[in-house]
């Protein structure tokens, strides 16, 4: 999945990303517009695209003075698709719920004498994806902090690459470790604990920062 674009997951070429950016400005739009709303391709050929859409009817088209305006056209009948469509499109919503979901299917919860306790993990993406860099051919990197390295969170890590490739179209991989082991690398410097500060974003549990924090 191209996460700058997630549209695109609908079909190849412009088209998509096109509609998209119409369908989020809400009126109309010129064709440089357009194109810097798109974040994507050439001028050239997100006129050529816009051309295809208008020949399709979903895209309106008017002029005015020497400018050529596009617009979603709402009356046409496959509008209420191309409308839920992208409402429906949020990816990292999508995510945290199915992490979500997969962390209640795979770990235990905790019983006390207080009651029953929520698993106690966190899992964050960082790398390409965390900081909107990436395209379908980056991998995803997920970091999952357990209380501790036991066969469940090996479990866990496991299911994530498994199901997030199936997800996603991508490879995933998972960095496992624990509180305690986090606290070891951020006290010796590590390079990677700079990686998660920078740009990992929290999906599950509590976010990285907090989880780097040292102890009062």
């Amino acid at each position: 999945m191209d996460w700058r674009h997630p549209e695109r997951a609908f079909g190849p070429g412009l088209d998509a990303t096109i509609l998209h950016a119409l369908w989020r400005s809400g009126t109309h739009l010129t064709g440089a517009e357009v194109h810097r709303s798109a974040g994507c391709g050439s001028p050239r050929g997100v006129r050529y695209a816009l051309e295809r859409l208008a020949t399709q009817g979903i895209v309106s088209t008017s002029v005015v003075g020497t400018s050529n305006l596009y617009e979603l056209n709402t009356a046409h009948l496959t509008y209420p698709a191309v409308d839920a469509a992208f409402r429906a499109l949020d990816p990292w919503q999508a995510l945290a719920q199915r992490v979500d979901a997969l962390v209640a299917e795979t770990l235990p919860p905790t019983v006390t004498a207080d009651g029953t306790l929520p698993p106690q993990v966190s899992v964050s993406v960082f790398g390409s994806v965390a900081r909107g860099t990436a395209d379908e051919g980056s991998d995803v990197d997920l970091l999952v902090v357990t209380l501790d390295q036991a066969t469940d969170g090996e479990r866990l890590a496991d299911r994530l690459e498994v199901e997030g490739q199936r997800w996603t179209g991508q490879r995933v991989q998972v960095y496992l470790t624990t509180h305690a082991q986090l606290a070891r690398a951020r006290d010796a410097g590590d390079p990677i604990v700079a990686s998660f500060r920078a740009d990992a974003r929290r999906i599950v549990g509590p976010s990285v920062d907090d989880l780097l924090r040292p102890a009062a």
